[in-house]
């Protein structure tokens, strides 16, 4: 039903073209009161409408939008996150409960009504919100599935190779929210700046990110997160095992050898219990290897958020502001 609902809708588009571009000369100005992310799930900013059609190049292919997505439906939590840096929400998304599980994604979705399709993708949600746009980032285990969700609605795979910055831009471009990225990467680099400014501090000091899992840790890869060691300047923990696209896993004796002079360590968000926060983190702590680790006895373990322990935008925002606070003393 939803292939030839859209049939029907591009007809009617066709047909209508001449009427609404007669129309849209009237109306340049918008109304008062739009752009509410809150209550309007996708991009509506009124200094942005004269900017539609575009055609967008995205991973598997192209896309022309004849006009801002007012319905997007995130099927990867990745994308929500780059979505709510613009002040957007999409109408559904996969993994929204991360809201009870990361502070920072919890204040960036605040206030915003966003149906969870849960950690699986609830193909039956899907349908019935009736997207008109379905993003999805490359790294995403559901990009092979791009075909399916594409008969559903038109569908735009971001690329995540590019840095966290031009991510952001790409996704501004879908929902004319050129001007919001902007000030969202001016504000992000001034704050990188500053972190900057606090790792010089120990630069001489190694630094190790950790995620807790309970039973043993996965390092953060320096390899994999450049933005705190090459662009902030920490100094790396060296030998770390890179596995994946976070990094290895260790043990407490493992971590006794590295001996950090420093641990930024973040809960598993897929094991953590929102009602126990900390937990992951806690267990160590009578744990005797762990009292005896240097960063320790000298009080310099930092509790982040959990969504530093992965390539989140809204994550990496979180890291450096963590920097900033405890290597900026």
């Amino acid at each position: 039903m939803m292939l030839t609902r859209k049939k029907w809708i591009t007809a009617m588009f066709v047909t209508l073209t001449g009427a609404l571009v007669i129309a849209g000369c009237g109306n340049d100005t918008p109304s008062e009161g739009n752009g509410n992310a809150a209550a309007s799930p996708a991009g509506q900013s009124g200094e942005q409408k004269a900017s539609f059609p575009r055609t967008i190049q995205h991973v598997k292919g192209e896309l022309k939008l004849d006009k801002a997505p007012q319905k997007i439906a995130s099927v990867d939590i990745m994308a929500t996150d780059y979505l709510l840096a613009l002040d957007v929400a999409p109408i559904v998304s996969e993994g929204f409960s991360t809201k009870d599980r990361s502070p920072i994604f919890g204040k960036y979705a605040q206030g915003k009504e966003v149906v969870d399709l849960g950690g699986k993708t609830n193909l039956e949600t899907l349908l019935e919100k009736e997207p008109d746009l379905i993003v999805i980032s490359s790294t995403s285990n559901k990009i092979d599935r791009f075909d399916e969700f594409n008969k559903m609605a038109d569908t735009v795979v971001i690329d995540y190779t590019l840095d966290a910055p031009s991510r952001l831009r790409k996704f501004a471009e879908l929902v004319g929210k050129e001007e919001k990225a902007d000030q969202v990467i001016a504000d992000f680099n001034k704050l990188k700046e500053e972190a900057k400014t606090a790792a010089a501090k120990h630069k001489d000091e190694t630094v190790l990110f950790l995620i807790s899992n309970g039973k043993d840790f996965t390092v953060i890869h320096p390899a994999n997160f450049p933005i705190y060691f090459d662009e902030v300047g920490l100094k790396p923990v060296s030998g770390l095992p890179k596995e994946g696209s976070i990094g290895g896993r260790i043990g407490i004796e493992a971590l006794s050898e590295f001996a950090p002079d420093h641990i930024f360590i973040a809960e598993n968000r897929r094991q953590m219990k929102p009602e126990e926060p900390q937990g992951l983190i806690n267990i160590w702590t009578d744990n005797p290897v762990w009292k005896n680790l240097k960063a320790v006895k000298n009080n310099r373990v930092y509790s982040v958020d959990t969504l530093v322990g992965d390539t989140f935008f809204l994550g990496q925002i979180a890291g450096l502001e963590a920097i900033k606070e405890h290597l900026g003393k």
